[in-house]
């Protein structure tokens, strides 16, 4: 199966980094079972995200908007598809996975912590 949106590890560190949640579009559904807070496995896509009791979760376009893919009129971020997937900046190898969203996700915290991403911290 095919993930469509960051897991509910990832979600949790893109949270720490400082990503507003508002950013997410879909979100994994909060239940409390015999005290303990768990999330459901299956994301839904989200019109308003009630963090912290639904977990923020991030498709690839959403992760993709979060790119800052010019500097004006200069590409700063590019990437391609074939075996794995690379993402580059300013044509250096940021991210390489053989998963397109695990890539990007890996990107999008490269970004926030070199400050390309302006955070909630």
């Amino acid at each position: 199966m095919n993930k469509i949106c960051t897991s509910i590890e990832q979600s949790k560190k893109l949270l720490s980094l400082g990503l507003d949640p508002n950013t997410a579009d879909m979100c994994y559904p909060h239940f409390v079972r015999h005290g303990a807070d768990t999330y459901n496995e299956i994301p839904e896509i989200a019109e308003d995200i009630d963090y912290p009791y639904e977990m923020p979760c991030w498709s690839l376009a959403a992760l993709l908007e979060l790119m800052p893919l010019y500097n004006g009129t200069t590409p700063r971020l590019s990437w391609c598809k074939g075996l794995y997937t690379c993402f580059y900046y300013q044509g250096k190898t940021i991210s390489n996975s053989n998963s397109l969203i695990d890539a990007a996700f890996e990107m999008v915290c490269w970004l926030i912590e070199q400050g390309h991403i302006k955070v909630n911290k």
